[in-house]
């Protein structure tokens, strides 16, 4: 069980100070544009291939330079999602109704709570959403796990304790990798719940990731209540009154939440779908390249293996060897376009070494120069016998260069030193015990991996 954060009142700010943090959002807007420049190097076709990519990238761009912080509301019919909203915003913005489903379409609103202070570089969109159990409810799970992956907060409303269908629910958006508060919305229904006992019907896997804290009890809307009214004649009667809206713990628990930790949420959410891009870019470039990066493996290392084959002499195998896979990465670097790293570099140098080490044990096995000279007189047989086995070595290790060459240039693309993998890792080792994204760095960090 997740151990619990200290109280948000005395939790002091953010602490990845305002220049470090300054810094981050640079970076990740350098990040955003580096990823366009490179695109635009790519050959004319790939890049007609990638515009629906490059435009998920200038949105996230000015949705970093504008400061949008988006909070994504998630729930059942019938759970007052709209009601919930209409109740941060004190006037009925989104449409609620007697009957379920009003909700047919995201839609999404920007609030700007008078309360919000320190709040300026940060404009706060709130998005309201289809119930997860409505008709098309396939299509709609695809929009809500889109909207989610976009969402830098998300708000799980339910009414009362949660059901089977809400925890599974619940369980699907945690797939998001976003920050997650659950929302208990008439709460006046219920007068002996509490955030603990909705804490303890989680599964395990939810109460890592979240805790009591995380669980706030709200009454958007409530009920009408019977009330005694006395006359001044002496007569009695009852009448029904409604109350006002219970809103002010979500109020107060998203402002405090924003202000501390804001900023990063943001930056982290958009670098992580700048991963995403990223990888699907790379993916692209892999497929667009395919067949010539296997004609050039396939060029490389049968001119290695030819040139070592005939070569008399160890000391020159194992020179063409090492320039043959040098030249054959140089090759691959140039025909993907794709920037590479020190990492890369030195697991490439490993797979270098690899192919020579084996070359060498070849060498070593096979009779020294002296003995292939006394064994021009027996015929060319053991000569060549030990040629082609060094060439079949040669031709292999070329071979598996190339492959992994591919591999790291393709996998190693958000691991460049502006890369998205790069920066969130970054984050994540800034982040302190009470925020609400250190929960999540296990679990965000599996992700990088």
């Amino acid at each position: 069980m997740a151990q619990s954060p200290p109280d948000v009142q005395s939790a002091p700010r953010e602490n990845i100070s305002a220049s470090e943090s300054v810094t981050v959002h640079q970076r990740a807007h350098l990040s955003i544009q580096t990823v366009i420049k490179q695109v635009e190097t790519f050959p004319v076709l790939l890049q007609t291939e990638l515009q629906n990519q490059l435009g998920i990238l200038s949105g996230l761009s000015l949705k970093l330079n504008q400061g949008i912080f988006q909070i994504a509301t998630f729930g059942f019919v019938s759970r007052g999602k709209s009601a919930v909203l209409n109740a941060l915003f004190a006037e009925p913005i989104f449409p609620v109704g007697p009957l379920n489903g009003e909700t047919q379409w995201p839609r999404s609103v920007r609030w700007s709570p008078e309360i919000a202070k320190g709040l300026s570089d940060l404009q706060i969109e709130l998005i309201d959403t289809p119930g997860l159990d409505e008709i098309e409810g396939q299509g709609r799970a695809q929009m809500a796990q889109e909207i989610a992956q976009a969402a830098d907060l998300i708000l799980f409303i339910i009414a009362g304790p949660p059901t089977a269908l809400e925890l599974e629910a619940l369980k699907a958006l945690r797939q998001s990798g976003r920050p997650l508060l659950i929302v208990v919305n008439k709460a006046d229904l219920y007068p002996d719940l509490d955030a603990a006992r909705v804490y303890e019907r989680l599964a395990v896997p939810l109460q890592q990731v979240l805790t009591p804290q995380d669980i706030l009890l709200t009454s958007a809307a409530p009920a009408p209540v019977e009330i005694r009214v006395e006359w001044p004649d002496g007569r009695t009667t009852n009448d029904w009154e409604t109350p006002p809206a219970n809103i002010e713990p979500l109020r107060s628990a998203l402002l405090q939440l924003i202000q501390r930790e804001g900023r990063t949420l943001l930056v982290l959410n958009t670098l992580l779908q700048v991963q995403s891009v990223e990888r699907d870019i790379a993916e692209h470039v892999q497929t667009y390249e395919a067949q010539s990066g296997k004609a050039c493996i396939g060029q490389y290392a049968r001119l290695k293996a030819a040139l070592i084959a005939v070569c008399p002499l160890s000391f020159l195998d194992v020179t063409i060897g090492l320039l043959a896979d040098l030249l054959l990465i140089g090759t691959l670097v140039k025909l993907y376009r794709l920037p590479t790293h020190r990492h890369q570099v030195n697991q490439l140098w490993g797979q270098i070494l690899l192919s020579l080490a084996s070359l060498v044990v070849v060498e070593m096995s096979t009779p020294t120069l002296s003995n292939w000279v006394s064994h021009i007189s027996l015929g060319f047989l053991p000569w060549v016998g030990t040629g082609l086995l060094q060439a079949g070595v040669s031709l292999y290790g070329a071979q598996r260069v190339g492959k992994q060459t591919q591999a790291y240039l393709i996998n190693g693309y958000t691991w460049s030193p502006l890369g998205a993998s790069t920066l969130i890792q970054d984050i994540l080792k800034q982040l302190q015990p009470q925020m609400v994204l250190y929960r999540l760095r296990q679990e965000l960090s599996a992700q990088l991996e």
